[in-house]
């Protein structure tokens, strides 16, 4: 009798049924949103994937050398695929582009619970638009979506950060430029660790230093609210005024905006997401 691999899944009838049901709620509600659906193949080049992030990642992907001599691999993810897409036809696509993706991804990893090698994920991107409605609109559809379900507003929180603020602290410490992924690398995963793990990754990047760069990262977490934000872009007007000042324009006008479609009984602010990877630039949010 064989059995499915490790870290994939069965879906009998009613799994399915189940599963098919909560897609079609997203499917719904993506659409009020006027998203429109699109797709990409499973199986793409390597190569796209390594120049998103790196050689490292090989190791995650489940890849191998086709028939035909190429080097590709299972998707892990759709971003790639999406830059691909529009890419290839950036001059006539109508701006901003808003498109979703619902469809099944893989990685090479342990699985373990909540995180197996063959996954579902829905995708849902708002392109050439720079202004923070474009986030106020993402994270109105995500509440929506979790209201579809079935969730009162008292039974879940999105919350709410920014990738801005971290850069504008590094900067105002002057850290070198080089050590600054690694860094929020480390303060990402800082909630998950001991405190003593922490502290010696930090010595090592910031000899001497890791007291008082750690004391000033559990002031930053601990900060509430929009006027706490405000107050904290202020101070950063020394090492980047410019930047600092726009991003205090920004923060009030996604709240205002948030506050406009209803949202804000369900966010908090909260820059304890802090997000090592490099492509997290902006608002980071999660419920």
């Amino acid at each position: 009798m064989f059995e499915h691999l490790p870290g994939f899944r069965d879906f009998y009838p009613e799994d399915l049924a189940r599963r098919n049901h909560l897609f079609g709620i997203i499917r719904e509600v993506v659409k009020l949103f006027d998203f429109s659906e699109f797709d990409a193949p499973v199986l793409e080049p390597l190569e796209l994937y390594l120049e998103k992030s790196g050689e490292e990642i090989a190791s995650q992907l489940f890849h191998f050398t086709d028939q035909g001599g190429r080097e590709v691999a299972l998707r892990p993810e759709l971003t790639p695929s999406l830059a691909r897409l529009v890419g290839a036809r950036a001059e006539t696509l109508k701006k901003p582009i808003k498109w979703f993706h619902l469809g099944e991804h893989f990685r090479y990893e342990r699985p373990q619970k909540g995180r197996l090698r063959s996954f579902f994920q829905f995708n849902a991107d708002i392109l050439g638009e720079s202004d923070p409605a474009a986030d106020a609109e993402v994270m109105a559809l995500l509440i929506s979506i979790l209201e579809e379900f079935g969730l009162g507003r008292d039974q879940f929180r999105v919350r709410l950060s920014d990738r801005v603020i971290w850069s504008l602290f590094l900067e105002s410490r002057k850290v070198p430029e080089d050590k600054r992924s690694h860094l929020l690398g480390i303060v990402d995963k800082s909630a998950r660790r001991k405190p003593e793990v922490t502290k010696e990754d930090l010595e090592k990047l910031l000899p001497g230093e890791s007291d008082s760069f750690l004391d000033e990262v559990n002031e930053l977490k601990a900060i509430q609210g929009v006027e706490g934000v405000i107050k904290r872009l202020q101070s950063f007007s020394t090492a980047d005024g410019d930047t600092a000042d726009q991003r205090a324009v920004d923060w009030q006008r996604l709240i205002s905006q948030l506050e406009s479609l209803g949202c804000m009984e369900t966010v908090d602010v909260d820059l304890g997401i802090v997000r090592g990877l490099a492509y997290y630039t902006g608002f980071v949010y999660e419920a």
